[in-house]
């Protein structure tokens, strides 16, 4: 898991992820992406945040051929969702 800033993190967990979305700020540090790891899949998760505060989830995985965008949000729901798929990825 990377952030725009350059902070990089192994492993993922929900209160991990909460707490980088939290900290997410436009236009300096307005996105975060986790990515598989060494693994040779491809999928990743890209979290933003744009000029209105808006926050934004797209997941995309080309092995399932899904590409999704969601729009809105609370810090704690897209944790919640951005780490239950995650775990359906990597655990399939």
């Amino acid at each position: 898991m990377e952030t725009e800033s350059g902070e990089s993190y192994e492993g993922i967990s929900e209160d991990l992820l909460f707490e980088l979305i939290g900290e997410l700020s436009y236009p300096d540090n307005s996105f975060l992406t986790i990515e598989s790891q060494g693994s040779g899949d491809q999928w990743y998760v890209v979290v933003t945040l744009d000029s209105d505060d808006r926050l934004e989830v797209e997941y995309r995985n080309p092995e399932r051929r899904e590409h999704r965008v969601v729009p809105g949000g609370t810090a704690s729901r897209i944790a919640s969702d951005v780490t239950i798929w995650v775990s359906s990825v990597v655990h399939r």
